[in-house]
């Protein structure tokens, strides 16, 4: 066999494969928009606007506790929580207690399937308070979109965030 017609054999291997791929990660700039809108707003204090971006009903997964105060060891915590109710509940704390707090999208992977998608994104935060140091943490969250008439909301966020 040339080298030319092994050219030919894989160019149309290459064809017949990506026409069998399915919609998995074919548009995944809208998604990751609103992910990246979501947090942009929390940095601008913007909360109604970062509540926009959610999906009625969507949920917040307790995989761990925030912080080493809130629960005693061994206890069990629901796994779900309204993550509307969760916004509203920390982003007054978290805008009281520091001058700025933003939260930065630093890579983001998104997977789409028809009207659901995943957006992966490794996050970083820093907290400045009125005095003292700026705190930085790094973590993944995990985005469950779906697409709801021609709009991207989110319904359900989980992160690998450790208790401190």
């Amino acid at each position: 066999m040339t080298n030319y017609t092994r050219f030919q054999v894989l160019a149309c291997l290459v064809l017949l494969c990506g026409a069998s791929i399915p919609s998995w990660g074919a548009t995944p700039d809208a998604p990751r928009d609103t992910v990246a809108a979501f947090n942009v707003a929390i940095s601008e204090r913007r909360l109604d606007a970062a509540l926009k971006t959610l999906a009625a009903g969507s949920v917040n997964f307790n995989l761990a506790s925030a912080h080493s105060f809130t629960a005693a060891p061994g206890s069990v915590q629901p796994l779900t929580t309204d993550l509307t109710t969760h916004w509203r509940s920390i982003a007054p704390v978290l805008f009281s207690a520091n001058r700025r707090y933003t939260r930065e999208v630093v890579e983001a992977t998104t997977h789409v399937d028809g009207d659901l998608a995943v957006v992966w994104v490794r996050m970083r935060t820093r907290s400045e308070p009125p005095r003292g140091a700026p705190t930085m943490l790094v973590f993944s969250e995990t985005y469950l979109l779906r697409r709801e008439q021609a709009e991207w909301k989110i319904m359900g966020i989980a992160n690998s965030r450790q208790t401190r």
